[in-house]
């Protein structure tokens, strides 16, 4: 499993920045987040950091009428009424797309997905959407992947296994070469509690990367490095929450203050959650900040100041150091859970949850706490998701591991 970065506002100096120190990154570009002219600039910007691009269409709510996503000429508000005629407006808006995606010389298609609300006729809208996207790009998109979004809201992952083997079922006859899963969480939770979403998701992928395609999920942290037992090729994830994870209010809003935090967080590996500064402050004070620094595989540079010996709130420690480190420390984790086999990974998984159960505790008993972005109840969650994983596709993902 690798780790791409998932596009957000103001992330063309990190991905640049990073991509220089990691020697090449992937990233999937948003078009909420760049200009048409712009990408046109960034590209060769892009092109001479070593970043490979890839481009999501974000079509999820074609009625949304984002400022900025209006500007490309690809875009339809009545994308979902074209979809349920023979109007060849798909073809062209699939042409519409690959220039963009020539533009960024992208070696991946991403074929546009909507993100529909779950009803009785959900199923057979996304089998028609899926089917006509996936055979319009076929037409007109010749040397590039097609990987086509599989947008899933949450209700639909928070229901029976059924609804999940019937998906799998139905994208056996997509003539596609793998998927982009853009997963809605349950009650817009950054983390998310509810374990049969995180269950759902986790066979879900499981479901697809076993028809031998390539499964990239965007919009992800650090809940999701339990996909490493599905062998999923990639998560992508960035900076603000808003590119962790799939938020309708995203592509409602056009505000960029609505993705502003007004707190800086920083990412304890090694307890899967994140503090804010006075809490470190806490801790320093209390003689224990040591406790909250990571083991040597994530010590990079963007944390020094933090354990510098000072309290951590008189450091220029700020934002853009905090993202950084928490996308140092997300790639790390995601090379450590990825393991040849799958019995190595789901044990590396377990420790992981173990160890971070145990972190959080031990802080916890001295008085530091991640509050809102704690994982302490979502270790279970995960364990619980694993465990089912085991119970279902073990067998067929033993078997399977070295060709998938």
């Amino acid at each position: 499993m690798e780790l791409y970065l998932q596009f957000g506002y103001g992330m063309k100096k990190l991905t640049i920045d990073l991509s220089k120190e990691w020697g090449g990154v992937n990233v999937i570009l948003s078009p909420r987040d760049i200009y048409p002219e712009q990408l046109k600039i960034w590209s060769n910007d892009f092109a001479k950091a070593n970043v490979s691009c890839l481009f999501d269409p974000q079509c999820y709510f074609p009625k949304c009428n984002h400022k900025n996503l209006i500007k490309y000429e690809y875009w339809l508000d009545n994308l979902d009424e074209i979809l349920g005629s023979n109007d060849s407006s798909v073809v062209d808006l699939i042409k519409k797309l690959e220039y963009y995606n020539s533009i960024i010389s992208a070696e991946k298609f991403i074929i546009p997905g909507i993100m529909r609300k779950f009803d009785s006729e959900w199923f057979s809208l996304w089998k028609r959407d899926c089917l006509k996207l996936s055979e319009a790009t076929r037409k007109v998109v010749k040397n590039r992947k097609a990987i086509l979004t599989v947008a899933i809201p949450w209700e639909i992952l928070c229901q029976g296994e059924d609804n999940i083997e019937e998906i799998i079922e139905l994208t056996n006859n997509f003539d596609v070469n793998g998927y982009y899963v853009a997963a809605e969480p349950y009650n817009n939770q950054y983390l998310v509690d509810h374990p049969v979403w995180m269950s759902n998701l986790l066979q879900l992928c499981a479901g697809l990367k076993l028809q031998n395609r390539e499964v990239i999920v965007s919009n992800a942290n650090h809940q999701l490095l339990c996909l490493s037992a599905a062998k999923v090729n990639a998560l992508a994830s960035g900076t603000y929450q808003n590119v962790r994870m799939f938020s309708r209010n995203k592509y409602e809003s056009s505000r960029e203050d609505d993705i502003r935090q007004r707190n800086v967080w920083y990412y304890y590996p090694q307890a899967l959650s994140e503090y804010t500064i006075p809490f470190l402050d806490a801790a320093f004070h209390s003689n224990i900040i040591e406790e909250l620094k990571p083991t040597n595989e994530f010590l990079n540079p963007y944390i020094e100041l933090l354990f510098s010996g000072v309290q951590p709130s008189s450091t220029e420690f700020n934002e853009t150091l905090a993202f950084k480190h928490y996308l140092h420390s997300l790639r790390q984790q995601v090379k450590l859970c990825t393991r040849s086999t799958f019995h190595e990974t789901i044990n590396a998984n377990e420790v992981l949850l173990q160890t971070a159960e145990r972190r959080i505790e031990f802080l916890e008993s001295k008085g530091i706490y991640a509050q809102s972005r704690s994982f302490r109840d979502i270790v279970d969650v995960n364990r619980s998701a694993l465990q089912r994983l085991q119970a279902t596709r073990q067998f067929l993902l033993q078997f399977s591991w070295d060709e998938i």
